[in-house]
């Protein structure tokens, strides 16, 4: 990660009242980067399937619970961690099974066919405390 690159850091509640709040961030981010509206709905879209599955699957809602999300980018690039509080192991290879399946209306695993479908870049981590996201777009 180069010296031009920007970072903005945010944690908020379990409440999904702060997606909106992520998106703020988002569109501000937009600005600074002229990103133009195609782009920035795949990439807007991603971010509330992250956000609200942080939320609702990995912290339960628990407003003693809170989202990490950290946002970073240059010109080529616009990178989001989103990470929870949950306290399990998610099994990744479960919700894609229940995805290829063809469960699409299930209650969960739509978020993340969305964000691979929308992204260049998709990862998720089990980790100590707490399941991560990563998602990038590149810009240009």
């Amino acid at each position: 990660m180069g010296k031009t690159e920007n970072r903005i850091s945010i944690a908020f509640k379990s409440s999904l009242k702060y997606t909106e709040l992520s998106v703020l961030v988002l569109g501000f981010i937009k600005k600074l980067l002229d990103i133009d509206d195609e782009l920035f709905f795949k990439i807007e879209i991603s971010l509330r399937e992250a956000t609200n599955n942080a939320i609702v699957h990995g912290n339960g809602s628990d407003l003693d619970k809170l989202v990490h999300m950290e946002f970073m980018w240059d010109k080529r690039f616009l990178r989001i961690h989103v990470r929870d509080e949950n306290d399990r192991k998610v099994d990744l290879k479960e919700v894609e099974d229940k995805i290829n399946s063809c469960s699409l209306l299930s209650f969960s695993g739509r978020g993340i066919m969305i964000i691979k479908n929308y992204m260049d870049r998709f990862e998720f981590h089990c980790l100590p405390g707490g399941s991560e996201v990563i998602m990038e777009k590149k810009l240009s």
